[in-house]
């Protein structure tokens, strides 16, 4: 059995309510963003709940399997692109390519389960993007700090980023010696939850992962759909600007 799962993602991806339906197995780690060095961003909660020495990404990796390794020993992460990056700037990892190996390496596995998760509307990924970082509000729990205003650029400009941050992925796992070994698309994902939760428990060598998933605790991976009527409304404009 892997013990080592990488959700390679983009932003509003669905990332979220997939980490919900991992995490409801309670045998499949609890992928969130731990990468993710932003200001107010996991890394830095997550170092000082656990007191991990600044920079010391052995220690923080130890603390990330003390803390939310499921009891099967099996750790999650969700990482963007963005997140490598980040690292590498910190001098946590090597520059260069093969940067998810590395990290895979400082995990103790050089063989990690790869779910690559993708969406396949950019215009509306791009207008979920825009939405969030103009109001702050990221998932369905919480309130906007912020409110959202229509801008044609900013969309525009967002839908490019996410198609070349889609294509950074391609470059990095071919780099690291990978391919997905569970490939989702978030307009699929939506139906079939179910479906792709055992998809990985399979991919991850779990025991009786039907059992796993068929008893998994539902109730607690529900989040809210957060596109709106206002979403509608930015897409209809889009669409029908001249």
């Amino acid at each position: 059995m892997k013990q080592l799962l990488f959700v390679c993602t983009t932003p509003r991806t669905g990332s979220s309510m997939l980490r919900g339906d991992i995490r409801s197995t309670v045998a499949m780690g609890d992928p969130r963003e731990w990468f993710n060095m932003g200001p107010g961003g996991r890394y830095e909660k997550s170092s000082d709940e656990w007191a991990v020495p600044a920079g010391d990404l052995d220690a923080y990796i130890a603390a990330i399997r003390e803390h939310t390794a499921t009891p099967n020993g099996v750790v999650g992460v969700k990482i963007f692109e963005l997140h490598l990056s980040q690292l590498v700037k910190r001098g946590m990892l090597p520059a260069g390519p093969g940067r998810l190996r590395a990290l895979a390496e400082r995990f103790g596995s050089s063989d990690p389960v790869i779910v690559r998760l993708s969406r396949d509307n950019k215009l509306r990924q791009a207008i979920s993007f825009v939405k969030a970082r103009q109001t702050g509000k990221w998932g369905s729990q919480g309130e906007a700090k912020r409110q959202g205003k229509y801008d044609r650029k900013a969309i525009e400009s967002a839908i490019y980023e996410l198609i070349e941050r889609e294509n950074l992925w391609d470059r990095e796992l071919e780099a690291s010696g990978y391919s997905a070994d569970v490939t989702l698309v978030y307009e699929t994902l939506q139906n079939q939850r179910s479906e792709a939760i055992l998809s990985i428990a399979r991919a991850l060598g779990l025991p009786d992962a039907e059992t796993v998933v068929g008893e998994r605790d539902t109730d607690s991976a529900r989040l809210e759909r957060q596109a709106n009527d206002e979403t509608e409304a930015w897409i209809d404009r889009f669409i029908g600007w001249k």
